[in-house]
């Protein structure tokens, strides 16, 4: 596995819907295989559980006989309790990583699967608890409207990015997301909008003809086949899920730290960094998130603005004028 070190000094800038869309494409590209070992371990497991309630539940609904057998329904609780409990304890664990794994690429530095998972282990129950505020949340602003539901969901978009990468939690990160995307909100929401539809097509595209085909087929071999290829048909669309997932990911963890440099002049931040660990005492480990917003001194002003020098055919301040 790969160490964690620094492999470059990362230029950092603002960036616009098409830049952020870009870069996104071109980090997952060039760190696809350890954003995909995140996703894939604990979300392959959580793909299996669900893929056997499914085919369960199937295979009763296609049965010939008109009574469901209670007995059968009985045996799949056990199975959805645990599906639900695997859920709660992966989801944020893996949705942190993935946001830690993000943060170290777009910052030039070097991570393992490994060390995002110790990173963000020990955040876990923070980040479950912020989750359900932030769900519940949103889902009251839905239940009076829509639209109230979809600003809360802009404003704490970057709660998950907030917890693995700064020192906050709870109504501390809800707080801290929504100063950020403040002033920014229509930005945020068409930069995630439309990387989310491009997810989409990009799953379905491939899903849908490759569902269709397993379907047709087990409908020429007959109904009891029927229940084996919605198993397939759904591997097929959650493997697809699982390779797309880390783009959104990273499209959120980009949008943060173009917020920041908007906002907090975080650009300047690492710049001053990289040159203090240039030096030949060297610096201090950089802590993501660390940078607040007045913590950096400037350097004094001049007491006096620089002038000109004085023309040629004209005398120096408290020197005699040049003979006639």
């Amino acid at each position: 596995m790969a160490q964690t070190g620094q492999t470059h000094v990362p230029v950092l800038e603002k960036m616009e819907i098409a830049d952020i869309l870009d870069t996104a494409i071109r980090l997952y590209r060039h760190n696809f295989l350890p954003l995909l070992e995140i996703i894939a371990i604990p979300y392959s497991l959580l793909l299996a559980m669900q893929l056997i309630v499914s085919y369960q539940f199937n295979s009763l609904t296609v049965s010939e006989s008109a009574d469901i057998p209670w007995s059968a329904v009985a045996t799949m609780i056990p199975v959805v309790l645990l599906l639900i409990a695997a859920w709660i304890v992966l989801y944020p664990l893996t949705e942190g990583a993935l946001a830690f794994a993000v943060s170290e690429a777009y910052l030039g530095r070097r991570t393992s699967v490994a060390s995002a998972y110790r990173r963000v282990w020990p955040l876990v129950w923070r980040l479950l608890l912020t989750m359900i505020l932030v769900f519940l949340a949103t889902s009251t602003g839905t239940m009076f409207c829509i639209i109230p539901g979809i600003v809360l969901w802009i404003w704490f978009i970057l709660t998950t990015p907030i917890i693995a990468l700064e020192d906050t939690w709870g109504t501390g990160a809800v707080s801290r997301s929504y100063q950020l995307v403040q002033g920014h909100g229509w930005r945020v929401f068409g930069t995630y909008l439309l990387l989310l539809a491009l997810v989409g097509v990009a799953t379905y595209a491939i899903a849908i003809p490759a569902q269709f085909g397993v379907l047709a087929v087990a409908a020429a071999l007959g109904e009891t086949y029927l229940p084996m290829a919605g198993l397939v048909a759904g591997a097929i669309t959650g493997v697809g899920q699982i390779v797309v997932r880390p783009v959104l990911m990273i499209a959120i963890v980009l949008i943060y730290y173009d917020l920041r440099i908007r906002k907090e002049g975080f650009d300047l931040v690492m710049l001053a960094e990289a040159m203090e660990a240039s030096s030949p005492t060297g610096a201090p480990a950089y802590e993501p998130g660390g940078f607040r917003p007045g913590t950096v001194e400037l350097p004094p002003q001049p007491k006096k603005q620089a002038s000109l020098p004085p023309r040629p055919d004209e005398p120096e301040e408290g020197l005699p004028p040049p003979p006639g």
